[in-house]
């Protein structure tokens, strides 16, 4: 790779003859925007048509005659020779008459361009940046504890076993459910039959209400009896009172067999959420009372960093500040402050802080408790730009990337300063936003080769492709 970056930089130095040879003495604002060749790019036009047909091109010019054409005349101006070898836009000229022209001249269709590079790019993004001191804390889990019995009864199987990992709703244990099964029914023959004694004291309402109906009709009729009606009233509510009675029963049914329904579900003791059985605390063939401990689950999905951070250094870390961490396998990584505990260690004058860890999509397997070191802020947080470091090309004391510009790669000496994770802080050369070539640099040639962008893995990049989409 470094053989491929000094012959690239090789290659640059004479790249950049080639542009002072064909550029004007002008200043830079008029370079942008001249068409017009230099007198020794007029010296190589030999037909003396102002600009350089591709017969007329050699060395570089020759070489990269096609990436350099950008209107896709067949012809090179000063404008077009300049803005290749810089990596800045396309001069913007109207190309149909310079197609017209060249047609004129017979000049020749451009031909295929070289291949494009396959890389990968990240972006250089701004992030904080201040003097940490480290602080040792570790991993917990968010969610952690003993699952409990919810019935008693003997246990009938336990098809977990330490180690083991379930989701959530799985069984973890099961208790004898025929006595409770035998429940359930009796209550389900109890509610059918309220339901009957409902359906009854029903009928029996709307018959006496009837009666006493047709009673009231024959209020001026000899043949109406205040004796019968009033009898005929209290029928009526007797039977409405018996028929609150029997729905409130039909209730009371239903509440028992639902209970028995609950309690059966319950026999089986299944995993509130996804975890890793750590302990078991029964055994098939043991009697479990209600509220008694089963097994411990722990979430190791759902981790976060807790670390106990000077009192003095509290400040800073408010909900959602960056911080970074390194496990104890030397792997850095990147978490959000979620909350600082408002407790605090009269002996050692520190704080619980909890971290949210972002471990991306590749995770490996994580313990409780494992040790890690985080790095707290002590001093004033400034904002400053970083590149990844796999974008970094190193030659003797120089430092350069390779920047993409309209779909090409071209080199860029930059400056950078200290270490941020695996990103370093650019001091010179680059701004936010820019795309940098971090894998496939060993492949690229001559500044202004085409690159064919893969899909990065890299949060950075994926999100200043979403803001300038």
């Amino acid at each position: 790779m470094f053989g491929d970056v000094s012959a690239g930089l090789i290659r640059a130095g004479i790249l950049s003859l080639v542009v002072m040879a064909f550029s004007l003495p002008v200043s830079e604002s008029a370079l942008a925007q001249s068409k017009e060749l230099s007198d020794r790019g007029k010296a190589a036009d030999k037909n003396k048509n102002g600009v350089i047909d591709r017969g007329e091109a050699g060395g570089p010019l020759k070489a990269n005659f096609d990436d350099m054409d950008c209107d896709k005349s067949g012809t090179l101006d000063g404008g077009e020779i300049r803005g290749f070898f810089t990596g800045e836009e396309c001069p913007k000229q109207a190309a149909a008459p310079k197609r017209a022209e060249a047609a004129a001249r017979g000049g020749k269709k451009p031909g295929v361009g070289p291949r494009a590079r396959a890389v990968r790019v990240d972006a250089v993004i701004v992030e904080p940046l201040s003097q940490t001191s480290p602080v040792i804390g570790r991993l917990v889990a968010s969610r952690t504890g003993d699952v409990a019995a919810r019935i008693n009864g003997a246990v009938v199987s336990m098809p977990t076993s330490i180690g083991d990992r379930v989701k959530k709703g799985d069984v973890l244990a099961t208790i004898a459910l025929e006595r409770l099964t035998a429940k359930r029914d009796k209550y389900a023959a109890a509610l059918s039959t309220r339901r009957a004694m409902v359906q009854s004291a029903k009928a029996e309402y709307s018959k006496k209400n009837q009666e006493l109906r047709r009673m009231a009709n024959l209020k001026k009729s000899s043949a109406f009896s205040r004796a019968r009606y009033e009898d005929l009233q209290r029928d009526v509510e007797a039977r409405s009172a018996a028929l609150v009675e029997r729905r409130s029963q039909l209730k009371e049914a239903q509440a028992e067999l639902d209970q028995a329904a609950i309690d059966l579900y319950n026999g089986e003791i299944r995993a509130p959420y996804d975890g890793v059985v750590s302990e078991k605390h029964t055994e098939v063939g043991a009697y479990v009372s209600l509220g008694a401990r089963v097994v411990t689950l722990i979430s190791d999905t759902n981790i976060e960093v807790e670390a106990e951070v000077p009192s003095r250094n509290i400040a800073g870390l408010t909900p959602g500040f960056p911080v970074r961490f390194t496990l104890d396998d030397g792997t850095q990584h990147r978490a959000k402050v979620r909350s600082v505990i408002p407790r605090e260690n009269a002996r050692t004058r520190t704080r619980p802080v909890r971290f949210v860890p972002e471990f991306g999509k590749k995770k490996k397997p994580f313990a409780v408790n494992q040790s890690v070191t985080v790095l707290v802020p002590i001093g004033k947080v400034r904002q400053v730009s970083t590149v990844h470091k796999d974008a970094i090309i190193y030659s003797g004391k120089n430092r350069s990337v390779r920047i993409i510009r309209r779909g090409k790669a071209f080199t860029r000496k930059v400056e950078i300063g200290p270490a941020v994770g695996n990103r370093f802080v650019v001091t010179k050369g680059l701004k936010a936003g820019d795309q940098v070539v971090t894998h496939g640099n060993e492949t690229l040639g001559a500044p202004g080769t085409p690159v064919r962008i893969l899909s990065s893995k890299s949060p950075s990049a994926n999100i200043e492709r979403r803001k300038t989409n």
